[in-house]
């Protein structure tokens, strides 16, 4: 299946892209798509820990089990004043 990421703040700046198209087996969950993510940019690993992720905009675990066209949002933390 194919899903569709998109990446926000740090995230974004580590991948170097905003959205990324991502081939997963059928039966995988937001926690194997974040390890596919860290295995392919293990910088990602600390941000991992510390993020949300959404799928078709509701906040998720990672026991969500992911569709064909799913779209998850990667939304690290953030600080600003």
């Amino acid at each position: 299946m194919i899903v569709n990421v998109s990446f926000f703040a740090a995230v974004k700046d580590i991948m170097g892209t905003e959205k990324l198209e991502l081939s997963m087996d059928d039966e995988s969950t937001v926690g194997d798509l974040t390890q596919t993510l860290v295995e392919q940019n293990p910088a990602l690993l600390e941000l991992v820990e510390k993020s949300v992720f959404s799928v078709d905009q509701e906040y998720v675990n990672d026991e969500k089990q992911l569709y064909h066209g799913a779209e998850v949002g990667f939304i690290p933390p953030v600080s600003g004043g």
